[in-house]
């Protein structure tokens, strides 16, 4: 696993030993960002939040490619730890926030943010939860966008306050990007 792109392409992340942390393949991540890229507003001094961080690589990836900062929220303090390595290893410690969060429970968020990702656990069932905690608790930002990714045997049903810029498939993987309406 590595950073595809900006100040620190081809960098090296550590890879998880557990199992259960799904990276984000580097084709789809690549994917992602070309896309996200190319919207009103890219990534360029944008505030991240990477839900489920898992290794951190979506967050790190965005910071690369020009973000200002970058909140890592995981329950596994394991995840978090290797957040944290990859931080370490890409020094980006001014850059980045590590929280201890289960999602859906979120507190208040003190600034809203231009872009976050969402890579749950493909079972996980309480995405729409995820939605309605991130809206109510003020982590949208006006011009916000969000990165889906779930299983292509899922069927996403969006709340009415965002709507689809993107759907794309790799194998059993999907990703919707959406925009806050």
């Amino acid at each position: 696993m590595r950073i595809i792109g900006g100040a620190h392409r081809g960098r090296k992340l550590l890879s998880p030993a557990d199992h259960n942390i799904r990276p984000t393949s580097d084709r789809m991540r690549e994917s992602i960002f070309n896309i996200l890229s190319h919207t009103p507003r890219g990534l360029e001094g944008a505030n991240i939040l990477d839900v489920f961080a898992g290794t951190g690589a979506m967050g790190l990836e965005a910071l690369s490619r020009g973000a200002a900062h970058s909140t890592f929220f995981d329950k596994s303090r394991k995840s978090l730890q290797l957040v944290q390595k990859n931080i370490s290893l890409l020094e980006l410690e001014e850059k980045a926030t590590i929280r201890c969060i289960s999602a859906p429970d979120f507190p208040p968020s003190k600034t809203p943010y231009d872009v976050i990702f969402l890579d749950p656990p493909y079972r996980l069932s309480v995405i729409n939860d995820v939605f309605s905690a991130l809206k109510n608790m003020g982590y949208l930002a006006d011009h916000c966008r969000i990165v889906f990714e779930y299983s292509s045997s899922n069927t996403l049903i969006l709340p009415d306050y965002l709507e689809i810029i993107k759907n794309k498939t790799y194998g059993n993987s999907h990703f919707t990007i959406l925009k806050k309406i």
